[in-house]
């Protein structure tokens, strides 16, 4: 037996002894139990460490939102917004049919008119309004009454964050002066969706709530802005959007942080800080309390790079310049400094690996799968059932054209 072997018993029975003695001697347990315990040690001893696999069954994984579009469930499961969103989306379909007809490029143009995510919003507010009367002037004033998406969030966000310095109408000249009109608009519909679908709550899970109440997506949006202003060397500006956001959502920022689409975001009072040279891919999910910061010990490019789809649970810190791979997950209160490899979790203090993430787990999976379609009052009926596989079509064929589409890109 090796020599380490023995120091390890040795040491057990230094430490068990006294309380094994003790027992025995007041009658607590058996000559029997004894020899049944030392053999179980031994036989621990031979078997090999268990490797542990995870399983990602989280709210937080799942397919990209560009993949699979928003789908309101208030509207599934109202049979007459049904209806309407299918008569709406049919015309969409028809009229998009037409202009694939007359321009053989088929270049897809991002705007208000054939936007789906757009359609269900406002049919979002009207049934709110329907439900709560006393919501009205503000669901009319900030949605209705606006003349796009991009209109509506950036007034919503404007008026939250103006000051006397900048009024809300000059920030929300701003927002749409500076904003790329196709390339912008497309990353905060995907931030939209990414809120809806990836939050955990049930009564959030609506894109009208998102736009109206999710801070985290209006800290994005405002980041957006700041980013613009910053490429285009507007950096007071830009520092001062940075400033005036922090002090209103607990989310520091820097304007020169890069981001990608679909990103959900939720900030809270215990604050998210996001470094200079920080690159945020598409589709990652950052809770509250996140830090992605500097070592304290290096220069110029010094901040995480996070790779697509990956989760950083509440309360990590991710610090250097390291890669935390695709589809990595951070546990809370986890300090990273080193490299994370893709579909891995890590944990701890300092981090270290835990377990693997199978990729069809989250290719394969969706936001929330203890809120299964398949249970909602739309599936049950088959009339209504047809209707919805019907929208579910036209949503995906629409929004994946518009949303992946090249033709606009930077």
């Amino acid at each position: 037996m090796p020599r380490h072997d023995w120091l390890t018993k040795i040491l057990l029975s230094l430490l068990l002894s006294p309380i094994l003695l003790h027992d025995y001697a007041c009658g607590f347990i058996s000559p029997d139990r004894i020899r049944r315990t030392n053999s179980s040690f031994k036989i621990a001893q031979r078997l090999p460490s268990p490797v542990y696999r995870a399983t990602t069954s989280s709210w937080e994984h799942g397919p990209p939102v560009s993949s699979k579009p928003y789908m309101s469930k208030m509207l599934m499961n109202d049979p007459s917004l049904q209806k309407e969103l299918l008569d709406s989306l049919e015309q969409l379909h028809s009229r998009t049919k037409e202009d694939q007809a007359k321009d053989k490029q088929n270049v897809a143009i991002y705007n208000s008119e054939n936007d789906p995510l757009w359609i269900q919003i406002k049919l979002e507010a009207k049934h709110t309004i329907a439900v709560e009367p006393s919501s009205g002037p503000q669901l009319f004033t900030n949605v209705l009454s606006k003349p796009s998406l991009l209109g509506a969030i950036t007034s919503i966000v404007s008026h939250e964050i103006a000051t006397q310095l900048i009024p809300a109408t000059s920030l929300q000249n701003l927002f749409l002066e500076m904003l790329h009109p196709q390339k912008d608009v497309k990353a905060i519909s995907l931030d939209i969706m990414a809120s809806a679908m990836r939050s955990p709550s049930s009564a959030d899970g609506t894109a009208l709530h998102a736009i109206l109440f999710n801070q985290g997506l209006h800290a994005l949006v405002c980041h957006r802005l700041a980013h613009r202003l910053w490429e285009k060397k507007r950096t007071g500006l830009a520092y001062y959007i940075q400033s005036t956001v922090s002090r209103k959502f607990s989310t520091d920022i820097h304007p020169a942080a890069r981001f990608g689409s679909g990103i959900f975001l939720n900030a809270g009072s215990a604050g998210v800080v996001i470094g200079e040279t920080a690159v945020v891919d598409n589709d990652v999910t950052i809770l509250q309390g996140v830090t992605l910061g500097g070592t304290g010990k290096e220069r110029g490019d010094r901040h995480p790079k996070v790779k697509a789809r990956a989760i950083l649970q509440q309360s990590c810190s991710v610090l250097g310049n390291i890669e935390v791979g695709e589809g990595a997950i951070i546990t809370a209160k986890s300090i990273v400094t080193k490299p994370v490899k893709p579909y891995t979790k890590v944990s701890g203090v300092p981090a270290k690996f835990q377990s693997n993430i199978e990729v069809g787990d989250i290719s394969q999976g969706s936001y929330r799968d203890n809120d299964d379609i398949h249970d909602d009052d739309w599936w049950i009926h088959p009339e209504t059932r047809e209707r919805g596989e019907r929208i579910e079509h036209l949503l995906e064929t629409h929004s994946i054209f518009l949303l992946n589409n090249d033709a606009d890109r930077e």
